[in-house]
């Protein structure tokens, strides 16, 4: 196994110009504070001394960014596709790093930015790691498999030879993982500029403080460093942000108050030892810190030599005087931190019944710690620990339980918490307790928790859309963000009315698809409509699917991503039609405003029944797996982009007048096209898009309905027919049929000139006269024809005839 990993290489990085730093022994955690003002800046001379005399065998890391002059590329896919973009957008790598997963390639470092690139699922693709980040250098030892990463070379020897990137690396990535079928995340992290509401931010930033400042507690870092990880935070927060910027002052100064509530509170938990390490008095006193000496951990020979000292003081074994030596050592050893080994706790106890001839006993002196370790809480029933670890989570924001889940407010929206994750809080805090000893215990309180926290989201049946900068009403008002209004998204920019129709790149990209289309007008109108009622959750009222429909090429595809960019994941969902019936899927529509509905099945019939009235908003019972039924009324507009007409078995009008369809005709010349067309859209352009759609969805209130443009009404005249084979008969122009109020037949004569129309076509899904007689009658109110019963029962039809 290598030694002195630490003291034998980073001398070589040094004399390289590689800005080199000390990791925690076989860990990836730098064990210096404030490391990241190393990717600025080369360590000094007596930096490198002291880092080779504290941290000689632990592990190496190298800070990105302007000192060292490199940037790295961390490739976390296996995805042969992935692979096979990343290795002919990246220009050959002098040097690679190979992990237990992916790898990493070393370029030269151009002012490129710290950036994640994900797939649309969230899983990592790969990450730009520049300034602000560092990673683990061989040979260093890896966590997990205790083994030492390796490398094709010594990059102290070849760093020089690094090229750079291609100029704006992440967007012509990006472009050529959705050329290659990858879809990629739109939200933050692109060039499109992503907003979020001063409020979510700073509920963010509440939780990472709590986190940070716990992490001292534990004694997994000292001060000085969580410090430097939040002002990291803080500077690395790539989204703008709609209101007051936060400072890192602001930021650090809340892990502070944390840490100071937790130790000076009820909670009243030590300080560990070295929790102050790297901090002159000067700056604990800027930070406002006023911890005594009963604040920090005492060590075990402390404790011992307080005793001692007391009982020599005081030697009559139940004075006063005694007791309360004892008493301070037990609480000691309660807020010991961290938590004192058995062994070094009964050796005090040990002492102090040794010291008392028999007038405390070992048994005592553990109850009595048992009942300090409990505090204010007897932790006896699962209703007394529930109410205590929702009052602990509802520190960070309220919490309430709907729709079979947990959800905390953050700021601007609710978000949904996971069990396992509860579960975790629950063992970690108070499994100690006797009512949360066993594993049974944990899942009693966190049903009892349900129960508790038990409320909806939404106690305001405003409709309306989450904005960043705030909630715009379905009376287009702005107002403030409001747990209220039961919101379970935010999205990521603005609603700026005043941009409205200002996109030149949307209005040329709609121009190359429809300009020639002889109701051109119409369909910009049914667009505009469609996309504002979707963002407005009022597609339901409306009772309208939208449909993109069309050749492949000719700009369909190029809208459902601009749709996605405008309503990324999070607050839409993906559920096929066919799967509208299942038990669970259709619970993750939950929340969303759009449901992107995928390809149509050129075969597969859609179920008629449950795509009205899910289409419609009627009330679903529904269930996450391994949570309880819940019902919900669907508020998600849907949205379908295909090379087919839907298909379905239900041959009603209800079905047919549910399909608001824009159709694609023209092909664009492949050497017209722009691979991301889509990305530069929305990173120019989403709000004024956004601004504008809420202008049709206006006008939509106005008029009571759709606009909808010609072709629209001849391809649902036509996906009828296709689905209606009645109706196909009736209205093709190759049958002897003729209209109007002076023609009359009989329904047994009507269905033999349909057979043979049938016959003659090859079509082989002919209806029998019972089931003809069936679809005549859902036809009779779309079709200018009415139904005639003769006194003798005989059925015929007036107003068309052969």
């Amino acid at each position: 196994m290598v030694s002195n990993i630490f003291a034998t290489h980073a001398p070589l990085y040094w004399a390289a110009g590689l800005p080199a730093i000390p990791l925690i022994y076989e860990n990836k955690r730098p064990a210096i504070p404030r490391w990241q003002t190393y990717s600025d800046a080369f360590p000094t001379k007596d930096e490198q001394q002291g880092w080779l005399n504290a941290f000689a065998s632990g592990n190496i890391g190298l800070p990105m960014g302007p000192a060292a002059g490199l940037v790295a590329i961390d490739i976390d896919s296996e995805d042969p596709v992935v692979l096979q973009v990343l290795d002919r957008i990246l220009p050959p790598s002098p040097w690679h790093r190979v992990g237990r997963k992916g790898r990493v390639q070393i370029y030269r470092w151009s002012g490129e930015r710290t950036a994640r690139i994900k797939a649309e699922d969230g899983s990592m693709i790969c990450e730009i790691l520049s300034k602000g980040t560092q990673f683990v250098l061989p040979p260093s030892i890896h966590p997990d498999t205790k083994q030492p990463y390796t490398a094709n070379g010594d990059l102290w020897e070849i760093a020089k030879n690094a090229p750079a990137l291609p100029h704006d690396f992440e967007r012509v990535l990006k472009g050529a993982l959705r050329e290659a079928g990858i879809p990629v995340s739109t939200g933050g992290g692109g060039k499109t500029a992503s907003y979020v509401p001063a409020g979510a931010r700073d509920a963010t930033m509440v939780w990472m403080a709590g986190l940070l400042a716990r992490a001292v507690l534990r004694g997994e870092r000292p001060l000085l460093q969580v410090l430097g990880e939040m002002q990291a935070w803080v500077e690395n927060f790539v989204e703008k942000v709609v209101g007051d910027p936060l400072s890192v002052d602001k930021a650090q100064r809340k892990v502070v108050e944390f840490l100071v509530r937790d130790v000076t509170s009820e909670a009243r938990k030590a300080l560990p030892l070295g929790w102050d390490e790297g901090l002159s008095a000067e700056e604990i006193e800027r930070l406002g810190l006023t911890f005594t000496e009963d604040d920090k951990t005492w060590s075990v020979q402390m404790i011992l030599d307080m005793l001692a000292a007391e009982f020599e003081r005081h030697p009559e074994p139940r004075s006063e005087g005694r007791m309360s030596a004892i008493n301070v050592a037990l609480d000691r050893i309660v807020r010991s931190n961290p938590v004192m080994g058995p062994l070094d706790e009964g050796m005090v106890l040990k002492f102090i019944t040794s010291q008392q001839a028999g007038s405390i006993s070992l048994t005592d002196l553990k109850k009595q710690l048992l009942t300090l370790r409990r505090g204010d809480i007897l932790g006896e029933t699962h209703a007394e620990l529930a109410e205590a670890c929702l009052s602990f989570l509802r520190v960070y924001g309220d919490v309430r339980y709907d729709a079979s889940a947990f959800w905390q407010w953050r700021g601007a929206a609710w978000v949904k918490c996971q069990e396992p994750e509860l579960l975790k809080i629950i063992a970690e805090n108070y499994g100690s307790y006797p009512a949360g000893r066993r594993q049974s215990d944990h899942s009693g309180i966190l049903k009892v928790m349900k129960a508790i926290a038990a409320s909806p989201l939404r106690n305001s049946y405003v409709k309306g859309v989450n904005f960043a900068n705030g909630y715009l009403t379905e009376k287009i008002e702005l107002v403030a963000h409001a747990e209220d209004f039961g919101m379970t998204y935010t999205l990521p920019y603005r609603y700026m009315p005043e941009k409205a129709g200002h996109m030149p790149m949307f209005d040329q990209f709609l121009n190359d698809c429809w300009a020639t289309d002889p109701d051109y007008g119409d369909k910009l109108l049914a667009l505009q409509e469609a996309i504002g009622v979707s963002l407005m959750a009022r597609a339901p009222d409306y009772e309208m699917a939208f449909l993109l429909f069309g050749q492949a090429g000719s700009g369909k595809s190029v809208l459902q991503s601009i749709m996605k960019g405008l309503v990324p994941f999070g607050s839409s969902a993906s559920i096929a039609p066919t799967d509208w019936g299942d038990r669970f899927l259709p619970a993750e529509m939950f929340g969303k405003i759009i449901n992107f509905a995928g390809e149509l099945s050129e075969t597969r019939p859609i179920p008629g029944d449950i795509f009205k009235k899910v289409v419609s908003g009627e009330s679903m019972t529904v269930q996450y797996k391994n949570g309880q039924p819940f019902n919900f009324d669907p508020e998600a507009a849907h949205w379908f982009n295909s090379n087919f007409l839907p298909k379905t078995r239900d041959s009603s009008e209800g079905f047919n007048r549910r399909w608001l369809i824009l159709e694609f005709n023209n092909r664009v010349d492949p050497s017209k096209r722009i691979i991301d067309l889509d990305q530069q859209i929305l990173e120019h352009e989403r709000e004024a898009i956004v601004a504008w759609a809420i202008q049709g969805y206006k006008r939509v209130l106005d008029q009571g309905k759709f606009t909808m443009p010609t072709s629209c009404l001849a391809l649902v005249e036509s996906m009828a027919a296709d689905n209606n084979t009645v109706r196909h008969f009736l209205t093709s122009p190759g049958t002897p049929l003729k209209w109007g109020v002076e023609h009359s037949i009989a329904m047994p004569d009507l269905h033999t000139h349909y057979w043979q129309f049938m016959l003659s076509t090859g079509a082989s899904n002919r209806a029998n006269l019972t089931k003809f007689a069936k679809l005549m009658k859902e036809l009779s109110g779309s079709l200018p024809f009415q139904i005639d019963i003769r006194g003798n029962g005989e059925l015929s039809y007036l107003g068309v005839g052969v």
